[in-house]
């Protein structure tokens, strides 16, 4: 289980897209998981779970991002 916060940088003040973007790569690898008011809380096997953080900020970076601040717990 990891806490995961993706915050792209650069993008102006509206994240939503980017944040919905995510949620639908973890629906995608079937994860479980759950938006909280700080991140998103995810469960999984380990290769499953960092496979989707990779894939997340691959998405991010793909929509325009030029940076990510991202925090995993």
């Amino acid at each position: 289980m990891v806490d995961l916060c993706v915050v792209p940088m650069g993008v102006g003040v509206s994240v939503s897209r980017y944040v919905a973007a995510c949620q639908h790569v973890l629906e995608e690898a079937g994860l479980a998981h759950q938006l909280h008011a700080y991140g998103t809380s995810v469960e999984g096997e380990w290769d499953a779970v960092f496979a989707a953080v990779k894939r997340c900020h691959e998405v991010v970076h793909a929509m325009g991002a030029p940076r990510i601040f991202t925090t995993l717990k």
